[in-house]
């Protein structure tokens, strides 16, 4: 027979392992943000500063063209990286002072700016 703490024990595990395996699950597909909103949030965060106007990059990683997946950039964003960069890293950016919304709405905004032309088209660069 089991004593009471061990049965304790085990209606709490049982009901973290129905909890977690009912969990909703992460969406496959990326949510929509708005870019102009985003380039908005991107500079008032003061993200230009190392990664430049239009995500080319600079102290820090050029985020666009093509960044990331959304899921990945949201995860770096919050977590940030020490170490690395010519900054010494780049900061973690907590929900308290860049929220999802805002972070949705940035990923937009690098997900919408265009490749550069190459150089090939420049004409001032073919010679």
């Amino acid at each position: 027979m089991k004593t009471m703490p061990t049965r304790i024990i085990t209606v709490v595990l049982a009901l973290f392992a129905t909890t977690a395996s009912a969990a909703p699950q992460q969406p496959s597909t990326s949510l929509a943000g708005d870019p102009a909103r985003g380039k908005t949030a991107f500079m008032n965060a003061g993200c230009y500063t190392c990664h430049g106007t239009v995500g080319q990059g600079g102290a820090g990683a050029r985020l666009a063209p093509k960044p990331r997946a959304q899921a990945a950039f949201v995860a770096y964003v919050r977590s940030g990286r020490r170490g690395w960069s010519v900054a010494g890293g780049m900061p973690a950016y907590p929900p308290k002072f860049l929220s999802d919304a805002a972070l949705v709405d940035i990923y937009a905004y690098l997900t919408s700016i265009p490749a550069p032309r190459p150089a090939a088209e420049i004409p001032l660069l073919k010679d």
